[in-house]
């Protein structure tokens, strides 16, 4: 039985499509309108709005292909930049942090995720989560929120590491923080690529947390059958976190 085990975080332990929405889509949009609401700037035209969005994406995409992560407030600022909107550090921060924060009510625990976190640490489990985020604090509020952050002793975010999940560097540091090498680890989550694939790079092995991977795949604009094949590089594949604890016991 593996001494380490990893989480994602969102649509494996809580699910909030609003706030991946926000990290991965929207959020320079959001910032500019929550800046105009509060009569900080103009009221942004749907060209403006338009442009945020789709700079927004050809960021991401490049931190995705370089492994090097962005905070929400340097990722906001860079397009804004990019816009032509040079607006004071603060002012998009206090925006982000809104934004963020207003996020938490929606957050929701997965099914069946305290049972399967209760058994692992019963079993002397070591318990961490590894998650693509831009804003940290959100992570750890919305673990806080549904009971969950007393399981985990790290918790590791991409911003907070400046690594994306597709560098298997920010693997290796999770498991070292957990006092484990990679052979005793495992990382769960439902991303076929930045779960699975890049867990496996990093020597973990890893579980394709299936029940909501179409969903993830949806909002990463990405094709069902080729993040099917993704996952197929998995060791274990479940659709349920009730079998989790089985599965983790077999490897």
């Amino acid at each position: 039985m593996k001494k380490v085990v990893l989480f994602d975080f969102h649509n494996t332990l809580a699910t909030c499509d609003g706030w991946l929405d926000l990290e991965i889509r929207t959020l320079p949009a959001l910032v500019l309108q929550r800046l105009a609401a509060e009569g900080l700037r103009p009221q942004p035209t749907s060209e403006v709005l338009n442009e945020a969005l789709r700079l927004f994406k050809e960021l991401r995409q490049r931190v995705r292909e370089s492994g090097v992560e962005l905070s929400a407030v340097e990722g906001a600022t860079q397009v804004l930049a990019e816009i032509g909107i040079e607006l004071p550090e603060q002012e998009i921060a206090s925006a982000v942090d809104h934004l963020e924060y207003a996020c938490l009510p929606q957050v929701e625990v997965a099914s069946n995720a305290i049972i399967a976190l209760e058994r692992l640490r019963a079993a002397g489990c070591r318990l961490g989560v590894v998650s693509s985020a831009g804003y940290p604090p959100f992570v750890e509020l919305a673990l806080e929120k549904l009971g969950l952050r007393t399981f985990f002793s790290e918790v590791i975010t991409s911003a907070g590491e400046g690594l994306y999940k597709s560098d298997p560097t920010i693997f290796q540091r999770a498991v070292a923080r957990l006092a484990g090498t990679p052979e005793e680890a495992v990382h769960v989550g439902d991303h076929a690529k930045y779960d699975v694939h890049t867990a496996k790079q990093a020597g973990l092995s890893a579980i394709w947390y299936a029940a909501h991977a179409r969903s993830t795949a949806e909002l990463h604009g990405q094709s069902w059958e080729k993040v099917a094949c993704e996952g197929a590089e998995a060791d274990v594949v479940i659709t349920d976190l009730a079998d989790l604890y089985p599965a983790v016991e077999r490897l």
